[in-house]
C-alpha cells in the first residue's frame, strides 16, 4: 500500500529557518527612495533592531543597515549582502545553529530561489519552534535512558537507591512522592516503571551513583560535566525563559544540544550492539 509510508513516519519535529525566521511580507525595512539622512537609524532604535533591510525600487535585495555592535545604534553601516549572509529558507533548525556558532553571526538573510525572501537573527532562536525541537531531543534522550536503566538495573535496586535518596524530614520530598505515586498505581493495577516518574538530572545521579557512564565510555569528570544538559531542559520546562541570553550564549546552546546528541547516539548505539550480540 503506498499509504503505508505514513504509518512509518517517526514523527521527528522539522524545524526549518523559515519558520524561526521573519518572511519579507512582515519583516520591518525601508526603501531606497524613502532614505534620507537619520530616519534609517529612528527605526532601528525605535524597534531595536540590529539590521534593517534596503528595499530597492526594483529587483531583489541587495542591501541593508547593520549596527557594528548590538544593542548599540550610534555607529550603523550600509552593507551589501554578500555569499555568507545567505542560506536556503528550508535550512534545518539543527544547521542554522551551528551556523550561528561556528561562523560567529548574528544574523543570515533566508533565499528562495534566487531571491532574498526573509531573516533570521539570533534573538529569534528565542521563539517556541526552537524550544519545541529542543524538547523533542530531551524527550527522546530521557526515553532512552530509562531503557537503559531498566536493562541494567531491577525495579528493587532502582526502588531502594530512591529510598536512600528521600529526606523524612520533608513531607514534600521529591522522591517519596516518587515511592507513594508507584505505589498508588500499583495498587490500582496500574502497571508503570519507576524510571517513568524520574526527571533528567535523577536520571544523572543514578548513574553516577552506580558508576554505569562507564558503559557509554565515559569518564567520572565527562560524565558530571554532562549535567549541563539539566540546565537546558529547565530553559525548556520554563518557555518564558530565553535559550539565549547573556550568560547562556550561542556557544553553550550548540555544546548542549551536540552533548545530547552525543549521549543518546551512544545509548541507541549500545542497544543496537546488545541486541546483535544476543542474537
Amino acid at each position: 500500500m503506498i499509504e503505508d509510508i505514513f504509518f512509518q513516519d517517526e514523527g521527528q519535529v522539522k524545524i526549518t529557518a523559515a519558520s524561526v525566521g521573519i518572511s519579507r511580507l512582515r519583516w520591518t525595512s525601508i526603501k531606497e527612495t524613502d532614505i534620507n539622512s537619520n530616519n534609517y537609524l529612528e527605526i532601528m532604535k525605535k524597534n531595536r533592531f540590529d539590521h534593517l533591510p534596503i528595499e530597492p525600487t526594483n529587483g531583489t535585495i541587495t542591501e541593508f543597515f547593520k549596527t557594528l555592535e548590538p544593542n548599540k545604534f550610534d555607529k550603523i553601516e550600509r552593507l551589501q549582502i554578500t555569499y555568507g549572509d545567505v542560506i536556503p529558507l528550508d535550512t534545518n533548525i539543527r544547521d542554522i545553529i551551528d551556523k550561528f556558532a561556528d561562523q560567529k553571526k548574528t544574523f543570515f538573510f533566508l533565499r528562495y530561489q534566487k531571491n532574498i525572501s526573509g531573516l533570521i537573527t539570533l534573538a529569534n532562536l528565542n521563539c517556541k519552534q526552537v524550544q519545541i525541537y529542543i524538547f523533542s531531543l530531551i524527550c527522546e534522550l530521557e526515553r532512552e535512558l530509562g531503557n537503559f536503566l531498566n536493562s541494567q538495573l531491577t525495579d528493587n535496586e532502582i526502588k531502594e537507591w530512591i529510598e536512600s535518596k528521600i529526606d523524612i524530614t520533608n513531607a514534600k520530598d521529591k522522591y517519596k512522592l516518587i515511592i507513594e505515586n508507584y505505589n498508588s498505581l500499583i495498587t490500582s493495577d496500574l502497571e508503570n516503571q519507576l524510571t517513568e516518574h524520574f526527571f533528567l538530572v535523577d536520571f544523572f545521579k543514578i548513574i553516577s551513583d552506580k558508576n554505569l557512564y562507564r558503559e557509554f565510555g565515559y569518564t567520572k569528570t565527562e560524565w558530571q560535566n554532562l549535567g549541563s544538559i539539566n540546565e537546558l531542559r529547565k530553559r525548556i520546562a520554563h518557555p518564558t525563559r530565553s535559550l539565549i541570553d547573556n550568560e547562556n550564549n550561542i556557544h553553550k546552546l550548540q555544546k548542549r544540544i551536540k552533548n545530547i546528541e552525543d549521549l543518546t547516539f551512544r545509548l541507541t548505539t549500545r542497544k543496537h550492539t546488545s541486541e546483535r550480540h544476543l542474537s
